[in-house]
């Protein structure tokens, strides 16, 4: 009883992670939308192929007309 308590609790705590993320745009949330590159404009491609594992776990692309990173949100990623 009590495990299966738990695992509610944390499906409910993913669920709202997932929501909020989503209304906040961050990276718990879930894009639908298609973007763009942010700097050249051109449209990135549905089906993506991640450049690095943070791509691969979050989401995100390298755009193959100019070689920006965006986020799945379609915003630049800068380099740290």
């Amino acid at each position: 009883m009590v495990v299966l308590a738990v695992v509610f609790g944390l499906l409910f705590t993913g669920a709202v992670l997932v929501a909020v993320g989503t209304v906040t745009r961050n990276r718990w949330g879930v894009n639908l939308n298609s973007t763009s590159c942010p700097s050249c404009k051109v449209p990135m491609p549905q089906l993506r192929k991640p450049q690095s594992l943070k791509q691969a776990l979050w989401g995100g692309n390298t755009c193959v007309q100019c070689g920006t990173e965006s986020d799945k949100w379609g915003r630049e990623v800068l380099s740290r």
